[in-house]
């Protein structure tokens, strides 16, 4: 018997060991941390619909509890998606990253505004990066400043009346630099999707 989980009559355990065993192997696709919390979180809220419930013998409430709370296949695949989805966003992955950034321009005006910060950011260090491989076959690529006091601009070529800033270490600074800002962006990313990680399917369930 579960010491979390109190249970009385064997019959009553072997439904909720069934249960346990087909979330088990639901969420198996998951890492074991995230794993745990939902089965918990889920396993929590089907034990107090349990004791809540009318059935006449504590089997009854918990089928007719297991009944309503309805099949895993239902609430979790979409809720296991997003999870998988969310970690490889944070590994770097461009399609999941791109997937991610079209579905939050769908949410509302703040989370378009987010998705350009966030394309913006991907594609500036993704253009450092091309020009800092690009800087060893040809070091008119950097960036320049303006003798005069300018902004700095970015370039493929050589600047007249321009000073080229730190040309012998542009390479190594635009290429460090830019894999740097890229994984800090995914992180960030994949903090926002964390945020939102259950799905309203599970959420309208456990209610």
């Amino acid at each position: 018997m579960s010491q979390l989980f109190p249970i009385e009559s064997e019959i009553t355990q072997k439904v909720w060991d069934h249960f346990d065993t087909e979330l088990k192997h639901k969420l198996k696709p998951l890492p074991l941390a995230e794993r745990e919390d939902i089965r918990l979180e889920i396993l929590s809220h089907l034990y107090e619909s349990a004791m809540h419930n009318e059935g006449e013998t504590e089997a009854d409430k918990m089928i007719n509890a297991i009944t309503k709370l309805g099949s895993p296949d239902e609430y979790l695949t979409p809720l296991i998606s997003e999870i998988l989805h969310a970690q490889e966003v944070s590994k770097g992955h461009p399609q999941a990253i791109l997937t991610a950034l079209i579905n939050h321009t769908k949410k509302g005006v703040l989370h378009f505004v987010a998705t350009l910060a966030f394309g913006f950011g991907y594609c500036l260090s993704i253009l450092i990066f091309i020009m800092g491989l690009l800087h060893i076959v040809d070091n008119n690529v950097g960036v320049w400043l303006d003798k005069n006091g300018g902004l700095m601009s970015l370039s493929f070529s050589f600047q007249p009346d321009a000073v080229q800033w730190l040309p012998n270490w542009f390479s190594l600074i635009a290429i460090s630099g830019s894999i740097a800002v890229y994984f800090v962006l995914n992180k960030l990313l994949f903090w926002l999707l964390a945020r939102t990680k259950k799905s309203p399917a599970l959420s309208k369930t456990l209610l």
